[in-house]
């Protein structure tokens, strides 16, 4: 029988043992270990691997890391813009991944991210929900949920993220000038 206890960033029932854990992105080695099997699950199950894209943001978003770390930083604001484009511009998952990357790549010259204050719990479901499922049918629909709880645990925040994107559109497709 295994023991649980819970993370201490997430809030997630996780497994209770001593083990790695992710360089910047704060959890418990518990957690961190359902995180990986989740992704290997992903990775090796093609009934599985749609979902990656909620599962990556979702983990990341709940287990933001030192605001003195740039990359915990960058990674949370990252992954909050991607949630954004899924759930308020209503972008599919290819195209949403597609505008987090040029995202990521626009705010390593132009620094938009900054650090957030994390909220002081995060609803809904966790990794814990995720690892704890073995039906694929019902993963990619879990994990979209997920996604959705990690959006809006950061609703304090929601404003802000919208002000990066907007930053970003506008640098990126820039408004014809009349000559």
């Amino acid at each position: 029988m295994e023991e649980y206890v819970p993370c201490f960033s997430c809030g997630a029932k996780s497994l209770s043992f001593k083990g790695e854990c992710h360089t910047y992105m704060l959890a418990s080695p518990g957690c961190y270990e359902m995180f990986k099997e989740v992704l290997a699950r992903e990775y090796s199950d093609f009934g599985y691997a749609k979902a990656n894209h909620y599962t990556v943001d979702s983990y990341a978003v709940q287990h933001p890391g030192e605001i003195s770390n740039k990359k915990a930083v960058n990674s949370v604001g990252i992954h909050l813009v991607s949630l954004y484009f899924l759930f308020e511009k209503n972008y599919d998952l290819e195209k949403s991944a597609e505008i987090k990357m040029k995202f990521a790549e626009f705010n390593k010259t132009n620094e938009v991210v900054h650090p957030l204050e994390r909220p002081e719990e995060f609803e809904g479901l966790t990794i814990f929900d995720i690892w704890d499922n073995e039906d694929p049918e019902k993963h990619f629909e879990l994990c979209k949920r997920w996604a959705l709880n990690a959006w809006n645990s950061w609703r304090k925040q929601h404003n802000t993220v919208e002000k990066w994107v907007t930053i970003f559109l506008n640098e990126k497709m820039p408004k014809r000038r009349n000559h």
